[in-house]
């Protein structure tokens, strides 16, 4: 018998930990996520003593969604309708497949998929670019909107990665050339963390 790499082997853990929080609790994918990643939240401090809380602290959320949304499409766990008052909620249980792949310890090799979302430019974005096409700066378009700088410039970066705006019109040729400048007098391009 082969020995297995070490990241096949922490695969198989992933799917044990994931299948064994789904056995002791009844919740649904983001609160379960939450759980399995540790997270501190009020909501989640209820039922943080449970088996394997933070077992795949390591990973981030949208991986551990992942891997959730893996074992539900292999049929491991599925989804159950809890009644409850205002309103129904949907949470995980084990299939029987599920049961016995813990009970056997059975090797599931889980992949690692980060859902990647997609930079929206919605409705506030938009009037943004107004301004910004009217010649205001960051600082006169957030006084005018009540909004932070912060959320001015991320509205610019969201308009310049689709292509809205690009970053000659919102930093001035003074800048540019500085820029052109200093990075001239590199032999080698600095990586970011320098």
């Amino acid at each position: 018998m082969a020995l297995q790499s070490k990241s096949e082997s922490e695969m198989h853990q992933v799917t044990w930990i994931i299948l064994t929080a789904v056995k002791h609790l009844q919740v649904g994918k983001n609160k379960l996520a939450q759980f399995l990643k540790g997270s501190k939240s009020k909501n989640i401090q209820s039922i943080s003593g449970e088996a394997v809380y933070g077992g795949l602290m390591w990973y981030d959320i949208p991986t551990i969604t992942g891997f959730i949304e893996q074992l539900e499409t292999i049929g491991l766990i599925h989804r159950k309708v809890l009644r409850g008052h205002p309103f129904d909620y949907l949470v995980f249980e084990l299939t029987e497949a599920g049961k016995n792949v813990l009970e056997e310890k059975k090797q599931i090799t889980l992949q690692s998929i980060k859902e990647k979302k997609p930079i929206n430019v919605g409705d506030s974005e938009k009037e943004t670019l107004k301004l910004v096409h009217n010649g205001k700066n960051v600082s006169e378009i957030a006084k005018e909107r009540d909004l932070a700088e912060s959320t001015i410039y991320t509205h610019i970066f969201r308009l310049i990665v689709n292509n809205y705006l690009s970053g000659k019109e919102v930093i001035s040729e003074t800048i540019i050339e500085q820029i052109t400048g200093v990075v001239a007098n590199f032999k080698t391009i600095p990586s970011v963390k320098e």
